[in-house]
């Protein structure tokens, strides 16, 4: 009986066998290159474009975040920001430029969370609160969109 069964069974997977799925004589088949039309345009940004506000940055926080408003009819995917720092009496203490993609349909706002430039993490925001202790450095700071990509 348990040799009928183990002939069933190996005349079964003979017969359940895979099929061959590769196909034979395939060409490649050549198409000629079309010029793509960008759908996107970048701009240099007309003052009320996008719009920044509320910057935060507490004492030890290796992030940075500013909210954007995106203020035109069209969808924005990237921008770049330009952020001075300064110290309480005015100094510059630094200046970047941040870059990020993004995604805000027209006339919405998104947190933008990016590193911070505190790499030492000694320094606060004036406006984001005093700290409890009072070892670290408060700073205000200059900020403006500068460039963007619209869908």
């Amino acid at each position: 009986m348990k040799q009928l069964i183990f002939t069933l069974l190996v005349l079964i997977s003979l017969m359940a066998s895979a099929d061959k799925t590769t196909r034979k004589n395939l060409k490649v088949r050549k198409i000629a290159a079309q010029e793509v039309v960008a759908a996107a345009d970048t701009v240099v940004l007309s003052p009320g474009m996008a719009t920044l506000a509320g910057y935060d940055k507490p004492l030890r926080s290796n992030k940075e975040s500013i909210y954007l408003t995106n203020a035109t009819r069209r969808r924005l995917t990237y921008i770049e920001i330009e952020i001075t720092y300064f110290d309480e009496s005015g100094r510059q203490l630094h200046k970047r430029t941040v870059s990020q993609t993004v995604d805000i349909p027209a006339g919405e706002t998104r947190q933008l969370t990016f590193a911070s430039w505190d790499k030492q993490r000694n320094m606060y925001y004036t406006l984001s609160g005093k700290p409890r202790t009072s070892n670290g450095t408060p700073y205000t700071i200059s900020a403006r969109a500068t460039r963007a990509i619209y869908h």
